[in-house]
């Protein structure tokens, strides 16, 4: 008999304080793959044909500009750099959301997770709402927290 194999989460992040946390904690139970920008997302999918859901961090400010998705979905690339001055932190600070809004207009619905303090409990329902199925996890979210979501997510196997 094959042991039941680990459900499989795709985090996006920046850095990578997050997967390393979820491997340490959360790794005897599922597993994790990590890109590091929207152009990563899509081939980590296609490397993970079985992915049960996206974990996102919010910010992304150690991500080049030309690595940044826009409002529209499209990557800013090197020939499409912001002319004006602060749009790319703009940028930079929702990141999370676009990815996961580009990731829609793609196709692409698997449950996903936002880790993100926004203080506006409007702004979190419409994010909910109009890029579901999301569910928008403050800080106060802990492991635990988080693994009870990841299980009622996770295919059974």
């Amino acid at each position: 008999m094959r042991a039941p194999t680990k459900a499989t989460f795709l985090v996006v992040e920046d850095g990578d304080e997050y997967i390393r946390r979820f491997e340490r904690f959360l790794g005897a139970r599922f597993a994790f793959v990590r890109a590091g920008c929207f152009r990563e997302v899509g081939h980590c999918l296609a490397q993970t044909p079985s992915c049960a859901g996206l974990l996102l961090d919010l910010d992304f400010r150690r991500t080049p500009p030309a690595e940044l998705v826009d409002e529209a979905g499209r990557l800013l690339g090197a020939g499409a750099l912001p002319t004006e001055a602060g749009t790319g932190s703009a940028l930079h600070g929702v990141q999370g959301i676009l990815i996961l809004r580009a990731l829609r207009q793609h196709g692409v619905c698997l449950p996903a997770w936002l880790f993100a303090d926004l203080p506006d409990g409007e702004q979190v329902t419409f994010l909910e709402t109009s890029l579901a199925p999301l569910r928008v996890l403050s800080s106060a979210v802990g492991l635990p927290g988080l693994a009870a979501l990841l299980t009622a997510a996770s295919p059974t196997r």
